[in-house]
C-alpha cells in the first residue's frame, strides 16, 4: 500500500439475493472497481458463503492487498433469540429498523440488537467470529454493529438496555439503572441538560446535552464501557488467531449516543472507518440518524422543531436553522460532514481513519452520482483522512460512480 491514500471496498453478502452472490458475479463486481482503481483492502461478509470466502482470501487469487472478514457483533448474530435482545426503558425488546421490510427477500438485515452484557449473546457472536477466522485466511476482522440501537430504530430503542445483565453490570459500576428508568418515566430529564457550544466540531453532540456527572451522563458512559468491553473481547479473540481488527463507527457527533467511545476504541484497532454517509436513507447515515434524533427529541421534550433547529444552529458546527429540515429532502451539508471526518481523524490518532464513501445504488434508499462521489473525496482530503472505504457494497456500486472515484484519485 504505497499510495498516499488507502482505498478499500465492502462486498456485502447480506444485501443481494443469494442466487446472485456467486463467485463469478462477485469477481465481475470487483473487476469493475479494479478497472478504474487499485484496491488495498477488501471487506467481505457478513453472511458466510464458503466459495466466496475461500477464493477471495486465497493468497494466489485475492483481489486486494488485505482482505478482512465483515463481522456483525450485535445485530443479526448467529441463532439470535429474543432472550439475546436489548430491552428498552419500557421493558420492550428491540424491534429493529423496518426500512428493509419491503425488500425482505433481498436484504437479510434487521437491525435488531443483542445486548453486549448478555453472556449468551457474547458467546455466540465471539465464537462465530473465531470459527470463521480459524477457517479462512483473512488478514483481519472488520467489526460492525458493535453498538446499541440508533435513533433510526426510534428513541425508545436508543434508551436501552435495561435487561438483568445490564442492571447487574451497572450496579457493579455504581449506577442504578432503575433510577434511569424512573427518569425517563417522569419525563423530566431535560432539567439535567446544559447548552455549551461544540465549537470546532470535535466534541460530540451528546456532550452538548449532558452535564458532567449527571445520571444520564453516567448512563451514556456505562453504555460506552459495555461496548468497549465487547470490542476488547473481540480484539483478544482476533489476536489469538493472529489477525488485525478494524472498526465500523458512527461519526463522532453521534457515536456516544450508540455507545461508541473513539479514544478508547482506538486501543483495539489497526484502522477505523467512520460512517460518514450523507445521502442514504438508512441506519448510520447522518441523513436519517440526525433527522430521527431531532424528531425523537422534539417529541420527548415537547419542544417545537423550530426551537430545536434554532438551538442546533447556535451550537452545532455546520448547522443552520434549515439543516434538519433540508436533510429530509437532500444529502446532508458538507459543512456538517467534513468536520465529522476531521474529528474522527483527531480522536483516533495515531490510528489511521479511512472514511466511509457512499457508493451504492439501491432503490428507495440511496442513489449515488459522480458529483456526490467527487464531493466526498474532496471532504475526505480536507479532513486529512488516510483513505476511503467504498461503502457499503460494491455489488450495487454504479459504474459511473466508480469511474468518478478512479478519476478523482
Amino acid at each position: 500500500m504505497s499510495k498516499s491514500w488507502v482505498v478499500g471496498a465492502q462486498l456485502s453478502t447480506s444485501h443481494s439475493p443469494r442466487r446472485l452472490l456467486t463467485l463469478d458475479r462477485a469477481m465481475d463486481a470487483i473487476d469493475r472497481v479494479t478497472s478504474s482503481l487499485e484496491l488495498d483492502l477488501l471487506i467481505v461478509g457478513a453472511e458466510e458463503i464458503p466459495e466466496l470466502f475461500q477464493s477471495l482470501t486465497d493468497r494466489e487469487t485475492r483481489p486486494a492487498y488485505e482482505v478482512f472478514l465483515w463481522s456483525n457483533l450485535l445485530s443479526d448474530i448467529p441463532d439470535m433469540l429474543p432472550s439475546d435482545l436489548v430491552i428498552n426503558w419500557r421493558g420492550e425488546l428491540s424491534r429493529g429498523w423496518a426500512g428493509w421490510a419491503e425488500q425482505e427477500a433481498e436484504v437479510r438485515e434487521t437491525f435488531r440488537f443483542a445486548c453486549p452484557n448478555n453472556p449468551q449473546a457474547r458467546r455466540k457472536t465471539l465464537a462465530r467470529m473465531g470459527e470463521l477466522l480459524a477457517q479462512y485466511p483473512f488478514d483481519g476482522v472488520f467489526l460492525d454493529k458493535m453498538r446499541f440501537p440508533s435513533p433510526a430504530n426510534g428513541m425508545d430503542e436508543v434508551a436501552s438496555c435495561f435487561c438483568s445483565h445490564c442492571r447487574s453490570a451497572a450496579a457493579r459500576a455504581g449506577l442504578d439503572l432503575q433510577a434511569v428508568v424512573e427518569l425517563f418515566e417522569r419525563g423530566d430529564f431535560a432539567a439535567e441538560w446544559v447548552q455549551p457550544g461544540i465549537g470546532n466540531g470535535a466534541r460530540s453532540s451528546i456532550d452538548a446535552f449532558l452535564s458532567p456527572g449527571s445520571l444520564l451522563a453516567r448512563f451514556v458512559r456505562f453504555r460506552c464501557e459495555s461496548i468497549t468491553g465487547l470490542v476488547r473481547a473481540a480484539y483478544e479473540e482476533a489476536s489469538r488467531h493472529g489477525r488485525k481488527v478494524a472498526l465500523d463507527l458512527f461519526v463522532p457527533g453521534m457515536a456516544p449516543i450508540v455507545g461508541q467511545d473513539y479514544p478508547t476504541l482506538a486501543e483495539y484497532c489497526a484502522w477505523a472507518k467512520p460512517m460518514s454517509y450523507r445521502t442514504a436513507q438508512g441506519p448510520a447515515s447522518l441523513r436519517l440518524e440526525i433527522a430521527s434524533l431531532a424528531d425523537g427529541l422534539s417529541k420527548m421534550l415537547g419542544l417545537p422543531q423550530a426551537k430545536l433547529a434554532a438551538w442546533c444552529s447556535r451550537h452545532l458546527h455546520g448547522f443552520s436553522r434549515d439543516s434538519i429540515t433540508a436533510m429530509k429532502e437532500q444529502p446532508v451539508s458538507l459543512q456538517i460532514v467534513t468536520p465529522q471526518i476531521a474529528a474522527a481523524v483527531q480522536l483516533m490518532a495515531p490510528v489511521p481513519v479511512y472514511f466511509g464513501l457512499e457508493l451504492v445504488r439501491h432503490p428507495g434508499v440511496i442513489d449515488i452520482t459522480p458529483t456526490l462521489v467527487n464531493d466526498m473525496v474532496a471532504a475526505g482530503r480536507a479532513a486529512n483522512a488516510a483513505g476511503a472505504i467504498i461503502s457499503w457494497d460494491i455489488m450495487h456500486a454504479p459504474q459511473d460512480g466508480i469511474q468518478a472515484l478512479g478519476a478523482a484519485l
